[in-house]
């Protein structure tokens, strides 16, 4: 056991335990001392008891603020590492994480339909706020189904904790309809989008890296059915060619960020 409390810090809540820790360690320390110095040169019970209570008064009001003052650093920096900027959710590395330990039971790909053309037409400040605003909508819309990120570009995705097909099937047509009919207000422009999004749900023993292919597989064939569509992966029902949909090799660059 180490003495004094590790800093890994990611929430407020870790903050606030974080400096109660330091703080109870800095009062004993400094207790442990002066009980052992009032002691040593013992003059009388009042003034020993006097002294102790004064060092405790002094500990905490140093220790509380300096604590805190670190820890906010530290949770700063974490948020730092694993939010996207751009969006405020998270990124991709901090998404990944973990995925193939992890208890998640289904993998969503968003993608938002002809962007580059709202790029090309608005501008690429335009362009970040339409990301930002899918990337609310899709928090408020399927965020609580589990782990929300932004893989990169136009590209969002969602680590299910659900498999039920007719509960991710109702979330992600609300979310669906609500990008659909919400035009997103970016200065003087008013931008309609749509997306699209291919949906895995997870076998027994299936890698992460597997059940990447078969989401962005899913998503190809939503693009190829017309766009503003929601497929799964194991719909057999397809317009497209399935012979015509990305090989792992593609999937795997998306997924390795290159």
């Amino acid at each position: 056991m180490k003495f004094f409390p590790e800093i890994d810090l990611r929430s407020e809540r870790d903050l606030s335990r974080y400096v109660l820790r330091t703080t109870i360690v800095c009062v004993a320390i400094a207790m442990t001392v002066d009980i052992a110095n009032q002691l040593i040169f013992f003059v009388s019970w009042p003034e020993a008891v006097r002294s102790w209570i004064l060092t405790a008064i002094v500990v905490v009001m140093i220790a509380v603020p300096v604590s805190r003052k670190v820890g906010r650093v530290q949770v700063s920096l974490y948020r730092a590492s694993t939010t996207d900027e751009l969006t405020g959710i998270l990124n991709r590395r901090a998404f990944l994480d973990g995925v193939d330990g992890s208890s998640f039971l289904a993998l969503i790909i968003v993608d938002v339909d002809h962007f580059k053309n709202v790029n090309d037409r608005h501008g690429h400040w335009v362009g970040d706020q339409v990301l930002r605003a899918t990337a609310t909508m899709m928090e408020q819309s399927i965020g609580q189904l589990g782990r929300l990120g932004r893989l990169g570009g136009e590209e969002f995705a969602l680590l299910a904790t659900s498999n039920d097909r007719g509960i991710l099937l109702d979330a992600l047509e609300r979310f669906r309809e609500t990008v659909a009919r919400t035009p997103i207000l970016a200065d003087t422009y008013s931008v309609s989008i749509t997306i699209s999004a291919g949906v895995a749900t997870r076998d027994d023993h299936q890698t992460f890296e597997k059940l990447f292919i078969r989401a962005d597989q899913a998503l190809y064939r939503a693009k190829a059915q017309g766009r503003n569509k929601i497929v799964f992966a194991d719909d057999t029902s397809s317009d497209c060619d399935t012979a015509s949909v990305p090989t792992g090799r593609i999937a795997d660059r998306r997924l390795s960020g290159r």
